[in-house]
């Protein structure tokens, strides 16, 4: 009787393993050989399940993001308005160990998406829909009237965004000067300048 194999499974732990070797030395690590011992294959045991190590850099930085839209359904749908943009900018900075990790992934992710216009594609769909959810947080807190400010919502977007996306930059690179008490006091002195 042949050997039953889940394969998604599988890849849950090729990724996982993925997390794991650039959590732990970067990018550089993700080699074929390195991930296949991490996840303990035979070297070549990865090529049933990822066709090249691209494809699992982007099932790796998909998973993240799904980890991310875990977090960001409840955070939003427990809230209304500004606290619900609140929440949706949370889950996106690293405040804790697991999204710093994620965003350890990310980063590796961009350098390689720069130059792969699939992994560039599938990085532009996520922080559009992330984007979208922004805007749908301030169009509620506008009418809600938590938000007065005459400044755009694209100017307000983009600045949370920039911020966001700066602070995942920042605590992988520079941790001590990047902590969650710092990027919470940063968040909150913009959401209470757009009041």
């Amino acid at each position: 009787m042949p050997k039953i194999v889940d394969h998604n499974a599988r890849r849950r732990l090729i990724v996982k393993s993925v997390w794991a070797l650039i959590g732990r030395r970067g990018l550089a690590a993700v080699t074929m050989r390195e991930l296949a011992a991490e996840a303990g294959f035979a070297n070549g045991g990865l090529a049933p399940y990822f066709r090249d190590k691209d494809e699992i850099l982007l099932a790796a930085f998909q998973y993240a993001c799904d980890a991310t839209e875990c977090r960001l359904e409840p955070a939003i749908a427990e809230s209304r308005g500004l606290a619900a943009l609140r929440g949706l900018c949370h889950e996106l900075m690293p405040l804790d160990d697991t999204r710093l990790l994620e965003a350890r992934v990310v980063i590796a992710f961009c350098d390689r998406a720069v130059y792969d216009p699939r992994m560039s594609a599938a990085y532009e769909t996520t922080m559009d829909r992330w984007r979208t959810l922004m805007h749908n947080c301030l169009a509620q807190a506008r009418t809600l009237g938590e938000v007065t400010t005459e400044a755009s919502d694209v100017h307000i977007v983009e600045t949370l965004f920039a911020v966001v996306s700066g602070f995942q930059v920042n605590a992988v690179l520079t941790p001590q000067a990047t902590t969650a008490t710092r990027q919470l006091e940063v968040l909150e002195s913009l959401l209470v300048s757009y009041a």
